[in-house]
């Protein structure tokens, strides 16, 4: 079994070979390929895309929230169980390349991240 933290933050050892329980909690982020320092866009982030997560009462994603490198907050979403899909859309602008990372968290496993680079 994958180890996993209440405590920390989880993200996928390998991401070219991630378990079952990393496939569904690990965000994964789509970005526009010709983005302008300046000008916004969307960044789409969507828990469950490798692999479709629970979204019941007794498991689901509680929120998702985006940040750059420096861990200054972009957004954050609040979700609920049956009612909301654990996949949301933040507009943002940047003024130079950086790493967004995303952040969902599972009630039964934790804090998860994702990381997607950011150029211009």
């Amino acid at each position: 079994m994958v180890e996993f933290s209440l405590k920390g933050v989880n993200e996928a050892e390998k991401p070219e070979d991630m378990t079952d329980l990393e496939k569904k909690h690990t965000p994964v982020m789509q970005i526009p390929d010709n983005i302008k320092a300046g000008e916004p866009f969307s960044v789409k982030v969507n828990t469950g895309e490798l692999l479709k997560h629970p979204n019941e009462l007794t498991h689901y994603i509680t929120w998702i929230a985006l940040y750059d490198n420096q861990y200054t907050f972009l957004g954050m979403t609040t979700l609920t169980p049956v009612a909301s899909s654990p996949k949301v859309r933040f507009t943002i602008t940047l003024d130079e390349p950086t790493t967004l990372r995303a952040f969902s968290f599972c009630n039964l496993h934790g804090l998860w991240q994702g990381k997607k680079e950011v150029m211009f």
